[in-house]
């Protein structure tokens, strides 16, 4: 799957023949026009994000080609930048309670 998405995302060719280019080619042309969109209630624009989002979690490259994935890894950098915060945050709280704990038990 990674492959044909490297492969669509620079493919020029109408008549190409690697397996289900047109159609993913067709998919993203698709996802660039049309006006419901993926939040709506498109099929289309569903499917291409489907594919998008397996591509973008094991994607390595700083330049990738294949359309949105820097936009998906940055959203998924910050949603796991919030995540830890919030992991952080708690990890605190229980410290600083057990801390306070401590403190009144010795007094």
């Amino acid at each position: 799957m990674v492959d044909l998405l490297a492969h669509v995302s620079q493919c020029c060719s109408p008549h190409c023949q690697y397996p289900n280019c047109l159609k993913v080619n067709w998919l993203f042309q698709h996802g660039t026009e049309c006006k419901t969109g993926h939040f709506g209630v498109c099929v289309l624009c569903k499917k291409m994000w489907y594919l998008l989002q397996l591509h973008a979690p094991s994607c390595k490259e700083t330049e990738c080609h294949i359309p949105r994935c820097r936009d998906l890894k940055e959203h998924s950098r910050r949603l796991q930048q919030d995540t830890d915060a919030r992991h952080r945050a708690a990890v605190e709280e229980i410290l600083r309670k057990r801390a306070a704990d401590i403190a009144g038990n010795s007094g």
